[in-house]
């Protein structure tokens, strides 16, 4: 049962375990035992920057962005069925040897 499952699936798993190797490798690169210029960073050096964030974000903001991204995906939902309709229109005049919409 699992060597058939593992040969169905091989083509997924070597980039999904060559993906999951080289992130494992490169995330020991970033870890350090001490900060080499003796300087640690506190919440109070964040706090500029978070301030600075909470005051660009806010309601209607975030509302923005969703009706964007909601318009967008209307948008590409209506054309994915618009390309299909006309391919399937041209195949059949092809096929058929007349134009009918």
């Amino acid at each position: 049962m699992v060597k058939e499952t593992l040969t169905k699936y091989k083509v997924a798993l070597i980039p999904a375990a060559t993906a999951l190797t080289s992130a494992a490798l490169a995330f020991p690169a970033f870890a350090t035992e001490s900060d080499p210029s003796g300087e640690s960073v506190t919440a109070a050096d964040w706090s500029s920057v978070i301030s600075a964030l909470t005051d660009q974000i806010n309601v209607s903001s975030v509302v923005a962005v969703l009706a964007t991204f909601v318009a967008a995906g209307v948008g590409l939902a209506f054309m994915w069925w618009g390309v299909r309709k006309g391919i399937r229109s041209l195949m059949s005049a092809f096929r058929k040897g007349r134009v009918s919409v």
